[in-house]
């Protein structure tokens, strides 16, 4: 007898480690089938129904963000109509990495054929009836973006998501219309995630700052359906603070989470615009990654891996806080387009940016491409002082003059007669620039543009437009060219940088954050440098920049009304740039009669507030 029991011990390993057994190769399609996502012929080689199977194996992939499946049997052990295996599962989990485990997983013979016994157990030991494997990522709190002196421009603030619970609706349609009215929502898209959502889901409406929210709170409160959540968000100190030039934080949409790829899932919150997109990936860090055992309602139940992430990094940029705040004061509550950029000459950094309206992420103070106008003779003149002009030259300045076919004339058809040109700079006179276009090469105002910065590309974080100074190709285009039209483009950062050339005597590539590089022009000659700082002093004092002579201090400075469009007349935008020290800015709003009469009051309510340098 023990001969015979040891006849059939010996045929059982052979059966276990030949692997040519058949319920080791209905295991080994089963599993195939799983590795394939081929559900239902996974669910035929099982005794459960191919609904119930199909569902859980589907359910717990997709919980684990669509990882990828390989499996290996590990032993198969084989009794008559009884077979057990061990098999090990690995699966390569988005952000967290692989997460391997070994399951047992028996098979039943009936007839001639082999079936695993179906159980949540085949995915994993831990499984029980309606639960499913799922994920987790926290990214931990956002760091800080700041100031030059590590003041905080953006933290971690309380606010409050405003939304709608479907169950607790008792009118919808008034629920809407408290919404539209107090918090100024667009109900259409509300409407439509309401038709899709569950009954207990909350849907966002609208997010705000808990002073915001307080102001109406009391109306929407008394409404059955709209509830509150409080949580923290990064924001800056007010809402118009920086807007465009900082960003904002909000749920990734499907095409940021396909530019950003892993570690960013569904649900999970990116900079939208702005530092917080440039710097989403240091801002934001890596996310802690857990695999979890989630219960039938989706709770978390138990962490079974988890991925330690990394925390984010604080942005230290060039902004002063200070210079901010002045800038965001000057523009106020102005609700058309206008921007004003604050840079230090003597280094390049930007210390404000401040775009208006509000709600527009557009940055004009960087991207913004417009003709400069009058300002641009900041640079025409230097190129005629470097040709041997003195500005006590007498150059006449008649109310028009026609050069190559073309008629210019003055803003508003002054006159000044003949006078020296230390007027025509400070009353802007058009004609007495275009008549001296002549004594210019046609590449000379490119060659004097770069060395203001105009031309140049910029190594920023952010994109930002350096200008555009074309080669004159006419008599008639080098006169557009002098006084700031035609062809010339610039943004208000560019023309920052020009006030911020004759400032520190040379220019320095605009700098956001210690990673931008510092890069520096030619020094401009004393005798171009020192005319015009004088000649930009006399516009405030007495020319067409005097509505800014209230602030302290001498400012020295220079108008532009550029021209723009087809009309007759046409439309102007105003400009306004200036220094006062080591502090230089650029004013534009768009769509506005004169730089001196809109801008330049601009500018002297920046150079009035308290604190600047």
């Amino acid at each position: 007898m023990a001969v015979a029991a040891a006849v059939v011990v010996i045929a059982v390993v052979a059966v276990v480690l030949s692997g040519g057994s058949a319920a080791r190769s209905q295991l080994e399609d089963f599993l195939a089938a799983w590795e394939a996502e081929r559900y239902d012929r996974a669910a035929a080689l099982t005794d459960a129904g191919r609904r119930e199977v199909r569902r859980a194996l589907e359910e717990n992939r997709d919980g684990l963000d669509g990882a990828t499946l390989t499996t290996e049997v590990l032993e198969l052990e084989e009794d008559g109509g009884a077979a057990h295996g061990r098999v090990r599962l690995s699966w390569d989990v988005p952000v967290v990495g692989t997460f391997e485990y070994a399951v047992e997983i028996a098979l039943a013979k009936a007839g001639d054929d082999w079936a695993v016994q179906w159980s949540p157990q085949v995915v994993h030991s831990e499984l029980e009836a309606g639960q499913r494997l799922g994920t987790a990522r926290d990214f931990g709190d956002r760091r800080p973006i700041l100031d030059r002196r590590g003041r905080a421009l953006v933290s971690q603030r309380p606010v409050v998501d405003i939304g709608i619970v479907p169950e607790k609706l008792e009118d919808r349609e008034a629920a809407l219309a408290a919404l539209e009215t107090h918090a100024d929502v667009d109900p259409r898209p509300i409407r439509r995630a309401l038709r899709a959502a569950a009954p207990k889901q909350f849907v966002a409406a609208i997010t705000l700052r808990d002073e915001e929210f307080v102001a109406i709170h009391d109306a929407l409160d008394r409404v059955p359906g709209i509830e509150f959540a409080n949580r923290m968000m990064p924001l800056a100190s007010t809402r118009a603070f920086a807007r465009a030039l900082l960003g904002t934080v909000a749920a990734a949409t499907a095409e940021q989470l396909e530019e950003l790829g892993e570690p960013y899932g569904v649900g999970d919150e990116v900079g939208q615009w702005g530092l917080q997109a440039a710097f989403e990936r240091e801002l934001g860090g890596t996310p802690t990654a857990r695999v979890l055992l989630r219960g039938p309602d989706g709770i978390p139940l138990k962490v079974l891996r988890e991925t330690e992430g990394r925390p984010g990094r604080a942005l230290r940029t060039t902004i002063d806080s200070d210079v901010q705040e002045a800038a965001e004061d000057a523009l106020g509550a102005r609700r058309g387009n206008a921007a004003i950029v604050a840079l230090e000459p003597s280094s390049g950094d930007v210390l404000a940016v401040a775009n208006r309206p509000v709600d527009d992420t557009f940055n004009r103070a960087f991207e913004g491409r417009y003709p400069p106008g009058s300002t641009f003779k900041v640079v025409s003149t230097a190129a005629l002082l470097d040709e041997g002009l003195d500005p006590a030259d007498t150059v006449a300045c008649p109310s028009t003059i026609t050069v190559g076919g073309r008629r210019f004339r003055n803003f508003e058809g002054t006159a000044r007669g003949a006078v020296p040109f230390r007027t025509d700079f400070a009353y802007s006179c058009n004609t007495a620039f275009v008549s001296l276009a002549d004594r210019l090469e046609d590449d000379a105002l490119p060659q004097m543009a770069e060395r203001f910065g105009l031309g140049r590309q910029y190594e920023l974080a952010l994109r930002a437009f350096g200008g555009d100074v074309p080669r004159a190709t006419s008599p008639a285009d080098r006169g557009e060219t002098v006084i700031g039209q035609g062809r010339v483009l610039v943004s208000p950062l560019a023309l920052a940088g020009v006030a911020g050339t004759v400032a520190a005597g040379r220019w320095q590539q605009p700098r956001l954050t210690r990673a931008d590089p510092r890069r520096s022009g030619p020094r401009l000659p004393d005798d171009i440098s020192e005319p015009l700082r004088s000649l930009m002093r006399d516009v405030v004092e007495y020319g067409t920049g005097t509505a800014a002579s209230g602030a302290p201090g001498a400012i020295a400075g220079k108008t532009g009304t550029a021209e723009f469009g087809g009309g007759d007349p046409p439309r102007t935008h105003a400009w306004f740039i200036a220094f006062r020290r080591d502090l230089a800015i650029a004013v534009l709003v768009e769509n506005a009669p004169s730089g001196g009469e809109v801008a330049a009051p601009i500018a002297a309510e920046f150079f009035a507030h308290p604190g600047l340098p």
